[in-house]
C-alpha cells in the first residue's frame, strides 16, 4: 500500500482514502452517530439564529396608515450626542426615540410649494377612550394616506362628528374621552380600516391632539408623472433651504432635521418603538449565537475526538500495514465530511421551522 501510494501519489492515495473513509463509516456507526446529533443541533442553532439576526436587521415596520403616500415627512426618532473623551477623539452615541418626534407645522406650507407635489396632507395621531377601549384618533383628510375610503355615510363637517371604523353604525351617538375629557359625538360614516380608528373634522382633530404648532406627519401624494427620487430630492432641498427641524431640544451638536420618508422607511412613524427594539434584539441575538458557536465548537470538537480515540488500535493497526499519516489524515477527513454534510441539511432544514418558533419568541 505505501509502494502504491509512493509510485502513484494522486489517484492511488485518493483511492486508498475513499476505501478508508467508506469503511470506517460503516463499521463506527455508533461513534459518528453521537458526531451526527451534534453538528445537526449545531447547524440548526446557528441556522435558526443567523435567519433571526438577517430578519431583525433587514426587517422593516410595515407599512399601513402612508401606503398610498409616495412620501413622508416627519420628525427625526433619532437622538445623537458627540463627546471627547480624554486623549481621545470624539465619539457619537446613537439612541432611538420611542416618543413621538414631531415636525414643525411650517413644513406643511414648504412641502405644498414643491413642484410636482400634487397633495400634501397632515396627519396627527392622539388616544381616544371609549368604554375602557383605546382607540386611535386622527383627522379625516389623513384617511386618503392608507387609502381608507368610507363604506356608508359621509365624511365629518363640523365638530361633532367622527367617522369611526367597522363596527360602528351611521347615526348613533357615542361618548368618546380624550385628554380625560368626555364629549358626545355623531357617528356619521363608517371607514375602512382599522376598527380602533376615529376620524375628526380637520379642525376638531387638531385641537384635540394639543400641539397645534406641530405635525406628528406629513404625507406627499406625487403629481402624475413625477418619480419618487426625484420628488424626494425636491422636498428635500425644500425642507433643508426653509431650515425646517424636528419639534424639541436637542443636544448640541444634533441638528435633527426633518426626515424624507420613502418606500418601506414610510413605516417609522406608524411603529415609533421598532427602531430602538431592533438594536436590542440584535445586540441579545448576536450575543446567543456567539455563545452557541463557542458552546459548539467544544462540543463538537470533543465529540469527535472521543469517536478517534475509541479507534486508536484501529489506527496503529493501519500504521503498520504500510498506511501513510496522509492517508490517515484523509480518511478521517472524508468521514467527519460526510458527516458534517448530512447534519448540516438535516439542521438547515430544521432550522426554518425553529426560526419560526424563535420570531414567535420575540
Amino acid at each position: 500500500m505505501a509502494g502504491m501510494s509512493a509510485q502513484v501519489p494522486g489517484r492511488g492515495s485518493v483511492r486508498v482514502t475513499a476505501l478508508l473513509a467508506s469503511r470506517a463509516a460503516r463499521t463506527h456507526r455508533k461513534a459518528w452517530a453521537a458526531v451526527f446529533a451534534a453538528l445537526a443541533l449545531t447547524s440548526l442553532l446557528l441556522g435558526s439564529f443567523v435567519l433571526a439576526l438577517t430578519s431583525t436587521a433587514l426587517g422593516h415596520p410595515r407599512v399601513e396608515r402612508y401606503a398610498a403616500a409616495d412620501l413622508v415627512v416627519a420628525g427625526d426618532q433619532e437622538t445623537r450626542f458627540t463627546a471627547k473623551p480624554w486623549g481621545g477623539d470624539p465619539e457619537t452615541a446613537r439612541a432611538g426615540l420611542t416618543e413621538r418626534v414631531r415636525v414643525e407645522r411650517g413644513a406643511l406650507d414648504v412641502v405644498r410649494k414643491v413642484p410636482g407635489v400634487r397633495a400634501a396632507v397632515p396627519d396627527d395621531v392622539f388616544q381616544v377612550g371609549r368604554a375602557g377601549q383605546a382607540l386611535t384618533g386622527r383627522p379625516w383628510d389623513a384617511a386618503r394616506l392608507a387609502p381608507y375610503a368610507l363604506r356608508d355615510g359621509r365624511a365629518p363637517k363640523r365638530a361633532g362628528e367622527v367617522v369611526m371604523g367597522g363596527g360602528a353604525r351611521s347615526g348613533e351617538r357615542v361618548t368618546l374621552r380624550v385628554a380625560g375629557v368626555d364629549a358626545a359625538y355623531t357617528v356619521v360614516g363608517v371607514a375602512d380600516g382599522p376598527r380602533a380608528a376615529v376620524y375628526f373634522e380637520a379642525a376638531r382633530a387638531r385641537r384635540l391632539a394639543g400641539h397645534p404648532g406641530s405635525l406628528d406627519a406629513i404625507g406627499v401624494i406625487a403629481a402624475s408623472g413625477v418619480g419618487t427620487d426625484e420628488l424626494y430630492g425636491r422636498v428635500r432641498h425644500a425642507l433643508d433651504a426653509a431650515g425646517v427641524h424636528s419639534v424639541g431640544k436637542r443636544a448640541d451638536g444634533d441638528s435633527a432635521k426633518a426626515r424624507v420618508l420613502t418606500g418601506d422607511g414610510r413605516g417609522g412613524p406608524e411603529f415609533l418603538g421598532v427602531a430602538p427594539a431592533r438594536a436590542g434584539v440584535l445586540e441579545l441575538l448576536a450575543s446567543v449565537a456567539g455563545t452557541v458557536v463557542l458552546v459548539s465548537l467544544l462540543v463538537v470538537s470533543s465529540t469527535v475526538v472521543q469517536a478517534l480515540r475509541q479507534r486508536a488500535p484501529e489506527i496503529g493497526l493501519l500504521r503498520a500495514v504500510g498506511a501513510t499519516p496522509r492517508q490517515l489524515r484523509g480518511a478521517i477527513g472524508r468521514e467527519v465530511g460526510r458527516v458534517a454534510a448530512r447534519a448540516a441539511l438535516v439542521g438547515a432544514v430544521a432550522a426554518l421551522p425553529a426560526y419560526a418558533g424563535l420570531r414567535a419568541l420575540l
